[in-house]
């Protein structure tokens, strides 16, 4: 994925009709991540579409300013960050330090749900948002940067500077952290295991039961 996107830039900066399109297929590919990123500070969601497009027209402006080979996330992170900020200071709000509990996807309604599981879940999510407060900060950045962006463990690495395997160590023990310090009960545990379900394999979000000896035979190459 990396090669592709990094394909788009070099397209992107040579400019023409391909350049636009190669900026398109960029926004294709990475506007929902840039979304997400605008929603941890920006809670109205109208807002950050708005900011969102913001984020692709400077991107599109300043495509020629990318150092090819760096991290495109972070580059990309770092506009998007910028320009909520520069909207909250245009406003002259503070920039949130919390997360919610939407900020993490859990809390959305799913086809197999009752209405009792999906209150359930919903309470479950604002525990997550809140508990996950106590986690150290990497612990709490590779986290959301897995279940909140969306990202891959490789995307994940770029960002943090590590590699894809020291990700995944951390992931897990962020998690099983995480377990520790949320409410005991069933639910609670059920929902952590399909965190790890998601942290042990390649899916984007959760939403199946974790294989226990799929989680066993992760942390034991750790």
């Amino acid at each position: 994925m990396t090669d592709i996107l990094e394909a788009l830039v070099a397209r992107a900066v040579a400019g023409g009709e391909d350049g636009a399109d190669a900026i398109a297929a960029l926004y294709d590919e990475l506007n929902d991540t840039v979304y997400h990123w605008v929603r941890f500070y920006i809670r109205d969601g109208h807002v950050a579409e708005d900011l969102s497009q913001e984020v692709w027209l400077k991107v599109a402006q300043n495509i020629g300013k990318y150092h090819a080979g760096t991290s495109l996330l972070g580059w990309l992170r770092t506009i998007t960050k910028n320009t909520a900020l520069d909207y909250l200071r245009s406003v002259q709000r503070r920039p949130s330090e919390v997360l919610y509990a939407d900020h993490l996807e859990l809390d959305r309604p799913r086809f197999d749900q009752n209405p009792e599981e999906h209150a359930v879940r919903q309470a479950l999510a604002k525990a997550v948002a809140s508990h996950l407060q106590k986690l150290r900060p990497d612990q709490r950045k590779v986290l959301v940067l897995r279940f909140f962006d969306g990202l891959s463990p490789g995307q994940t690495a770029q960002i943090m500077g590590k590699t894809d395997g020291a990700v995944r160590t951390l992931t897990v023990r962020a998690l099983r952290k995480l377990k520790a310090v949320m409410p005991t009960g069933e639910s609670s545990s059920d929902l952590v295991e399909e965190l790890l379900s998601a942290a042990v394999g390649r899916n984007r979000v959760v939403g199946q039961q974790v294989e226990t000896r799929e989680v066993k035979a992760h942390v034991a190459t750790r």
